[in-house]
């Protein structure tokens, strides 16, 4: 097992890779909390001075303790009242659904559903599915993003007055046909997980939100977290605010799912609620507080069951599962138009949670909800995203990811055009492309980024720290499949839910 380092990331226009004191104690692998406050101060200081966010949530914690949170910026940048960590409530998005794998998985423990790998039609009561191709989509299909379904259809639905349960007559309608065979390729499926809500309510007999407010979240002490379905914010949610390069900052949508799918990502809560959410499944069952699983149930859910290659990460029931640095990761991240992420460090029994609002400048469409008379003091850089902030938060605790500094590879079989595997894209959304180049120098440029040097076989690893605001469809590391006689077939992020096929020349 690896012994948990640290590293400074400096946030500027790009983060800066830089030496800094260890956030772990001398001789052990037991965080320093003070190292970590210093670390964090840092960077989201930074980025709070930069204006890349307005307001963001930050927990640690290792074992069964907490070792540190904090508020960094606003809950309202108009009254000027601070994001507070206990009290402060932030949409989570898609980590919604490491949440609902539970309720699956409880059920299931429960005897409710008989096994992972029956068809989600034996427990879809409301409506059911067709078949794909020839074959029934399972739960598992549902749990890792392998059923293929394709893009839901659009319908005229008020938010507002669409109660939970969803009639079945428009869950019906918003079924969507299908991409790709099932059981072919993890691509991310939103509507997957609304339909695993779905069958919770179906089999449970309770509505989702009830489901996991009684079951889950009060069972383990998460009286500030709730399914939130409607555009209605509660007054203790962070309100997310843009700004304009010498002009105001301007208060902005902070958007939630539609009622047809909460399962995807409707959750509202705190840095320190989930403080208990990253302990629950460090500890597998075996911690201190209330146990919601067997630790035989958090194995299955922690465990790999599908993935799209071999080193790449895989998926459990909802979470990427990946290697880094020989460390075993657990991951969730999720946006609609907000930003948040939690990583499970197994080995070294280490719990980061990161939520952040706002940031960088409106967009060209942006709809303004409110504008702050003053001026924004400072520039104004690009919000932090994703991917970037991934890195940079693997890096600081693991180290960097290695490659062969040296290495002149022949790089010519892996240079083209690549394409996104195919989500039913339409003319107006036509599928996105990706070129990957050479250096010159025995590495690749992949998408305009780079340099990319071979760090495996068929695998390249990025020279230098990803930028902060690097997004959702960028990753350090990628890695390319090959057919049975060593033509290049396709690329894949190392954390992925989809990937890009080879466009022949």
């Amino acid at each position: 097992m690896p012994t948990l380092v640290s590293h400074r990331l400096v946030v500027a226009a790009v983060a800066v890779l830089a030496f800094a004191t260890p956030v772990v104690a001398a001789d052990t692998n037991v965080l320093d909390p003070k190292a970590i406050e210093r670390w964090a101060d840092d960077v989201f200081g930074n980025a709070l001075a930069e204006h890349r966010i307005s307001g963001l949530g930050i927990a640690v914690t290792q074992g069964d303790k907490v070792l540190f949170t904090k508020g960094y910026g606003y809950q309202d940048v108009a009254t000027r009242s601070p994001v507070l960590p206990d009290k402060t409530q932030f949409r989570i998005a898609s980590l919604t659904k490491t949440f609902v794998a539970a309720g699956i998985v409880q059920l299931h423990e429960r005897g409710k559903i008989a096994s992972l790998d029956d068809p989600a039609n034996k427990y879809l009561k409301r409506f059911q599915f067709e078949k794909n191709g020839s074959q029934d989509v399972t739960l598992w299909d549902l749990l890792t993003h392998r059923a293929g379904f394709g893009t839901p259809n659009q319908l005229d639905v008020d938010p507002e007055t669409l109660k939970m349960p969803v009639p079945a007559n428009i869950l019906a309608a918003y079924r969507p046909g299908f991409a790709r065979p099932r059981d072919s390729v993890s691509v991310y499926c939103n509507y997957c997980w609304g339909m695993l809500g779905v069958i919770i309510e179906d089999v449970s007999g309770k509505t989702l939100d009830a489901y996991l407010r009684d079951e889950i979240l009060r069972p383990l002490g998460m009286n500030m977290t709730e399914l939130q379905t409607t555009p209605k914010q509660n007054a203790t949610t962070i309100t997310q605010y843009a700004f304009v390069n010498g002009g105001p900052a301007v208060a902005t949508p902070y958007p939630t799912t539609t009622t047809l799918t909460p399962g995807a990502g409707a959750i509202i809560s705190t840095p320190v609620d989930m403080t208990k959410w990253l302990m629950a499944n460090i500890q597998e069952g075996q911690g201190a507080g209330k146990a919601v699983l067997s630790p035989k149930s958090w194995k299955l859910m922690h465990t790999r069951h599908r993935g799209n290659h071999p080193e790449t990460n895989g998926f459990g029931a909802a979470f990427f599962i990946y290697d880094y640095n020989g460390e075993k990761v657990m991951e969730h991240y999720g946006s609609l138009q907000h930003r948040s992420m939690e990583f499970m460090l197994m080995d070294q029994k280490v719990g980061i949670f990161v939520t952040m609002a706002g940031g960088g400048e409106p967009g060209p469409r942006q709809r303004v909800l409110a504008t702050v008379s003053g001026t924004v003091k400072g520039r104004v850089e690009q919000q932090v995203s994703h991917s970037g902030v991934r890195a940079l938060i693997l890096d600081h605790f693991l180290g960097p990811l290695a490659f062969q500094k040296d290495a002149k590879p022949d790089v010519a079989k892996f240079l083209g055009r690549y394409r996104d595997i195919p989500r039913t894209p339409s003319a107006t959304q036509p599928p996105e492309e990706i070129i990957v180049g050479a250096s010159g120098d025995g590495g690749l440029i992949i998408g305009g980024r780079g340099v990319y040097r071979l760090s495996g076989p068929n695998v390249f690893t990025l020279d230098r720290p990803l930028e902060i605001e690097a997004g959702f469809s960028v990753n350090n590391r990628y890695v390319f499949a090959l057919d049975s006689v060593g033509k290049v077939t396709g690329m894949f992020g190392h954390v992925n839910a989809g990937g890009y096929e080879r466009v022949a020349d």
